[in-house]
């Protein structure tokens, strides 16, 4: 049943209207909704007290016949311990990071790894330096033929303490020069600091006029043709020379990044005698020993593979050698 009466509002100076609505429910009972209008508003009031209002529809029993099929309370509780229990085509695998479950996981892959081209390229070339044949001007720049750490190191300890004066301390010396000369104090001119001379065209005039003590010479110098002619030209003019792993570490010395080479002009007294056993050592590794540096010849190492096949022939070759022998004593 749908009602509605219209009466004008009491409380409202215009003709705004109530409008009161009954509506019914099938099968769920009857209850009452309060709309209340005013313009286009509508607000929804509680219905009268004493009046229950039902909640919904009641849902009907499963029939009996349906239970049967379905089975009982105690088979739909088996059936969900089985779900639990999981599907039997279906394993559970827990992750277990500890220990890898694939075989292929344990084999080291290093070999099928696609390097950076700047890698590939470094290891390219190491390998055609040992392979190729290295002619002696080159070779004599081997890391192996360079000094050992024990002689490089008194060689660093001399040439530290001939280390060239930072821009700061340049500026400072000049400056208390300057100073004291406008105090009017009675200075006197003073030397130079002594220091080692760095660079290859210092350290080639400094051995052309016979002036160098000592010619230290880096062995990594790219290209090497800067550098090549050095040991020859302090051979020929009986300059003592070495060269020192490193260029790097020759760089320290002159507060640089690298340094090719470097030359020790002079000395303090109290080294001299530090300088002469060092010239004796570094005479009898390289000044003396012109000839042997000229024959030996680097690289012409063989591959693993060309290693096998030769050791390989050289069998067989023996083999045969043996046969024939026997067959000769027969």
């Amino acid at each position: 049943m749908l009602s509605s009466k219209r009466f004008p509002s009491p409380n409202s100076r215009k003709n705004h209207w109530l409008i009161f609505k009954v509506t019914s429910i099938v099968d769920a009972g009857y209850y009452s909704e309060l709309l209340v209008t005013r313009g286009s508003k509508m607000v929804l009031k509680k219905p009268a007290k004493g009046k229950k209002v039902p909640k919904g529809k009641k849902v009907a029993p499963t029939p009996a016949a349906l239970l049967d099929a379905a089975g009982s309370s105690s088979s739909k509780k088996e059936h969900k311990e089985a779900e639990k229990q999981g599907n039997p085509l279906f394993e559970k695998r827990p992750r277990n990071t500890s220990k890898p479950k694939r075989d292929w996981a344990k084999r080291d892959l290093t070999r099928f790894t696609k390097w950076p081209r700047y890698i590939t390229l470094q290891r390219q070339k190491a390998l055609l330096l040992q392979r190729l044949k290295v002619p002696p001007p080159v070779h004599q720049f081997n890391r192996n033929q360079a000094l050992k750490s024990d002689q490089a190191r008194e060689v660093l300890a001399l040439l530290n303490k001939y280390k060239p004066e930072s821009k700061l301390a340049h500026k400072l010396r000049l400056k208390k020069q300057a100073e004291d000369q406008a105090a009017g104090k009675d200075t006197i001119l003073t030397k130079k600091p002594l220091v080692v001379q760095q660079g290859v065209n210092k350290v080639t005039t400094l051995v052309e006029q016979k002036k160098a003590k000592l010619v230290v010479i880096a062995h990594d110098v790219d290209p090497i043709e800067i550098v090549l002619f050095l040991p020859a030209l302090c051979r020929k003019m009986g300059v003592p020379y070495c060269i020192l792993k490193s260029k790097a570490r020759l760089g320290t010395v002159v507060r640089r990044k690298t340094c090719t080479s470097v030359a020790l002009t002079e000395v303090e007294p109290a080294d001299k005698n530090n300088l002469a056993s060092l010239i004796d050592v570094i005479k009898s590794n390289y000044n003396d020993r012109f000839d042997d540096i000229r024959k030996s010849w680097g690289g012409g190492a063989l591959s693993r593979k060309a290693l096998a096949r030769k050791t390989k022939l050289g069998k067989l070759k023996a083999k045969e050698t043996k046969k024939a022998e026997k067959a000769a004593m027969l």
